[in-house]
């Protein structure tokens, strides 16, 4: 394979040497488990995360968010080898995941109301990374009736359900300056996906203070996290999700949630044992073309906190893996243990020639009114925002040692079974 990092900023580089120059990132930027939760403490002036078992985040045997934290962290050590500015962007998720855990811990302890919220069933958008799940995402939210988590809420949610007028847009300004703050980083990234405070984004970001989140995983070079998170039950994750909506709802309520991320392909059984009424919106496209610009993408987030990136170990593993998720979704889904009759199944060429029209098809298959002035404001939507405007994203197979012809081989039932058509 022959796949190379984007050029990075001269600047991240000069950075970066400041770690060189000391001997290590680490002495400039530690990472220190115990340190970073009594910096959160000390900076919200909360010290409960809460228990195992409390607010379904966790079991009551004992594994809960702590268990995932010490995991992730070990890993982030051991394996991750971040370059100091991936150690300033990592301390700052860090300590905004467990702000906002303690955050919402209090709020739900003196508002016990908050679990009893009605939460109907929610629309997920899913598909393979790369399929165009972003865009669905986008032009649903338009719909006045849709609740969509936008970034700086899912950054900021307690700020987001109870803050006043000021507090609200403190929050909005910092988690804006910090999402685009990646595209300064690496601005090959802004190619593949967009960042904003105020777009709509993947609500996996409200698992984020669980420590079971693909999130974590994505971002960072932690193998054995990732091992833990595939043999974890993920339902706790889930119920810490359902309440966060709840939560939103306070200031949202009486509209549709849609939510969206790819992730949930690896969790729909999880997904539905705690969402019974969801409806999901499946985005389907040639793994030909989504498999190389998830792998660029991957190495492109990697990139942005490690100077180690080594794809090849990864492009195999990923390959089957996504495979083996097309295949058990379709086998649960035949037999019956998810909701075959919950699914719109969305073809990525559909959208592309008839965006209106494939809206509108889903709100059909889900028996809802679409609103009048809809269709004209999905056309005007995609008028303002041209395929390719922030730059192309470049990828291709064979940068990952690999063929179109082998990745439809290994997706063949699920090329088969909906019929996917090949690009290029």
């Amino acid at each position: 394979m022959d796949w190379k990092p984007p050029p990075r900023p001269r600047w991240v580089d000069r950075l970066n040497g400041h770690a060189d120059h000391v001997g290590h990132a680490r002495r400039l930027v530690p990472l220190e488990p115990d340190e970073l939760i009594a910096a959160a403490t000390e900076e919200t002036g909360l010290d409960d995360f809460g228990q195992p078992g409390e607010f379904g985040d966790g079991e009551a045997s004992g594994a809960g968010w702590r268990t995932h934290f010490e995991t992730f962290m070990e890993a982030l050590e051991s394996e991750g080898r971040l370059h100091l500015t991936g150690r300033i962007l990592t301390r700052t998720d860090l300590l905004a995941a467990l702000r906002n855990r303690l955050e919402l811990v209090d709020l739900w302890k003196h508002r016990t109301d908050i679990g009893k919220q009605p939460l109907d069933g929610p629309l997920v958008v899913i598909g393979a990374a790369r399929s165009g799940t972003s865009i669905v995402h986008e032009l649903l939210a338009l719909d006045p009736a849709h609740n969509t988590p936008t970034t700086w809420k899912v950054h900021r949610p307690a700020a987001a359900a109870t803050g006043d007028a000021e507090t609200v847009a403190a929050a909005r300004r910092s988690v804006d300056a910090v999402v685009s703050f990646w595209h300064d980083v690496q601005p090959e990234y802004e190619t593949m996906h967009h960042n904003g405070g105020d777009l709509p984004t993947e609500c996996i970001f409200l698992t984020v203070p669980t420590f079971l989140s693909d999130n974590w995983a994505g971002t960072h070079t932690v193998p054995s996290y990732s091992r833990h998170l595939a043999l974890a039950d993920h339902r706790p994750a889930y119920e810490w999700h359902r309440r966060t909506l709840q939560t939103l709802s306070l200031r949202e309520h009486g509209r549709r949630w849609v939510l969206k991320a790819p992730s949930h392909l690896a969790t729909l059984r999880e997904l539905f044992a705690v969402y019974p009424d969801a409806g999901v919106m499946q985005l389907h496209r040639d793994p030909a073309a989504t498999l190389p610009s998830m792998l660029s993408l991957m190495g492109t987030l990697k990139w942005m906190r490690t100077d180690g990136v080594d794809m090849e170990p990864l492009v195999g593993p990923t390959m089957a893996g996504v495979a083996h998720l097309q295949r058990r979704a379709i086998g649960d889904r035949a037999s019956g243990r998810l909701p075959d009759d919950r699914f719109f199944d969305l073809h990525y060429a559909e959208l592309l020639a008839d965006p209106v029209g494939a809206i509108g098809a889903a709100y059909e298959h889900f028996g809802w009114a679409m609103p009048v002035g809809l269709p004209g404001a999905v056309t005007d939507y995609l008028a303002r925002k041209p395929k390719d405007a922030k730059g192309r994203h470049r990828y291709s197979p064979e940068s990952f040692g690999l063929t179109a012809e082998g990745i439809r081989a290994e997706f063949h039932d699920y090329i088969d079974r909906f019929d996917v058509v090949p690009e290029g």
